[in-house]
C-alpha cells in the first residue's frame, strides 16, 4: 500500500465518523422535537373536553363574507338566481357532514335553545364548489371552547360535473365531514 492510499483512507474514515456524528445529531434534534411537541399536546386541554356526551349543539353558518366563486353573496346572488332558495340546503348538508364524523357523540344541528353555538363562517367557495370555513364552538357565555381556521374539504379535482350549486352541495359534504374529524379529535383528545 502507497502513502497516497493510507492517506485516502484515513479521509475516506474521517468523512464518514463526520457524517455518522451528523446523522446522531439530527437524530438527536428530530427526537427532542417529536417529545416536546408530544409533552405540549398531552398538557393542554381544550375545553372542549368540559362538554358533555350527547349535548345539542346549535349551528348557524354565515355566508355574508364568503367569495363566492370570485362573488360578493349578493353578486353570487344575482349571478345564481336560486343562491337564496339553496343557501339552506347546503348548511344542511355541512352539518350532516360534521354529524356523519360526530355520531352521538355531540349532536349538532338546529337547535335554538342549547348551550352550546358552532358558528361557521364560510371565507370562500371555489370554482368547484370548495367550502373554506373558520369555525368555532362557543358556550352561552360567549367563551370560545374550540375554534379552527381555513377548514375545507380538501384537494380538489380538476372538474366535478353539475351546476354550480350542486357542486357546493357535494363539497358541503365533504368539508363538514373534515370539520367533523377536526371536532371528534379534539373532543376525545387524539
Amino acid at each position: 500500500m502507497t502513502i497516497f492510499a493510507l492517506i485516502n483512507d484515513k479521509k475516506k474514515d474521517n468523512m464518514r465518523k463526520k457524517a455518522i456524528n451528523y446523522s446522531r445529531f439530527i437524530l438527536l434534534v428530530l427526537c427532542c422535537g417529536i417529545f416536546t411537541t408530544a409533552a405540549a399536546q398531552g398538557t393542554e386541554e381544550s375545553p372542549l373536553r368540559n362538554v358533555k356526551p350527547g349535548s345539542r349543539i346549535n349551528m348557524v353558518m354565515d355566508f355574508s363574507k364568503a367569495q363566492i366563486m370570485g362573488m360578493s353573496e349578493t353578486d353570487f346572488a344575482d349571478y345564481e338566481e336560486d343562491w337564496y332558495k339553496d343557501k339552506p340546503s347546503i348548511a344542511s348538508k355541512y352539518e350532516k357532514g360534521i354529524s356523519s364524523r360526530l355520531g352521538k357523540m355531540l349532536r349538532v344541528g338546529a337547535y335554538p335553545e342549547a348551550d352550546y353555538t358552532l358558528r361557521v363562517t364560510v371565507r370562500m367557495i371555489t370554482d368547484t364548489g370548495n367550502l373554506y370555513c373558520d369555525a368555532a364552538i362557543v358556550d352561552g357565555a360567549g367563551q370560545v371552547l374550540f375554534s379552527v381556521k381555513n377548514i375545507s374539504g380538501g384537494k380538489e379535482p380538476p372538474f366535478l360535473p353539475g351546476t354550480k350549486l350542486a357542486k357546493m352541495k357535494v363539497w358541503a359534504v365533504i368539508a363538514g365531514r373534515a370539520l367533523g374529524g377536526v371536532i371528534k379529535r379534539t373532543y376525545v383528545g387524539e
